[in-house]
């Protein structure tokens, strides 16, 4: 897998420090990160949009418990704070069409109904596979799932672990073979 990449399974994550923890990647952290700047800017107008990012990348969120995730570190880490960047922006850019991608393959669930993480981690996953082709499509799944499962609800891991999957074999199609 390149980039220095491992497909990560579910679960939660119990370590703390500066930097990745238990071999996990830079972009696994950024990925975390992106998420937490994407429900954030849920929290604002768009008109509000850059100012709220900006404040976020400039003072990440307080750690405060045992088991939260060092935030602040991850965004004074420059390979992770640049992808999580890379991420958000694609996000943003290209919102309408991420949010509509997602809905036709969806079919039952308006993005809008979605769950706060679910679709900002449906969003994300959308913005990796068309914006970062480098990625393989298992990690980029994977890490969905991950997210999912650490920060989302109780049914949020399986609900995003399938329609990730058919948005990647929409979006993939030929890797999806491999």
């Amino acid at each position: 897998m390149s980039g220095g990449e491992k497909a990560q399974g579910g679960g939660k994550r119990r370590g703390r420090g500066g930097g990745s923890s238990r071999g996990r990647s830079d972009r696994a952290d950024a990925r975390e990160l992106a998420l937490m700047a994407l429900c954030h800017l849920e929290s604002y107008d768009a008109y509000e949009g850059d100012e709220a990012l900006a404040i976020f990348w400039e003072n990440p969120p307080g750690e405060g418990q045992e088991e939260a995730p060092p935030i602040a570190a991850w965004s004074a880490k420059e390979a992770t704070r640049e992808f999580a960047e890379r991420l958000v922006a694609a996000v943003r850019e290209r919102g309408g069409a991420i949010d509509a991608t997602i809905e036709a393959t969806s079919r039952s669930w308006r993005v809008a109904r979605m769950d706060r993480v679910d679709r900002n981690i449906l969003r994300l996953a959308v913005a990796e596979l068309e914006a970062v082709p480098e990625t393989p499509r298992a990690v980029i799944l994977a890490e969905a799932v991950r997210l999912a499962a650490r920060y989302g609800g109780e049914r949020s891991a399986p609900f995003v672990n399938g329609l990730a999957e058919s948005l990647a074999r929409r979006l993939r199609p030929d890797e999806a073979r491999a």
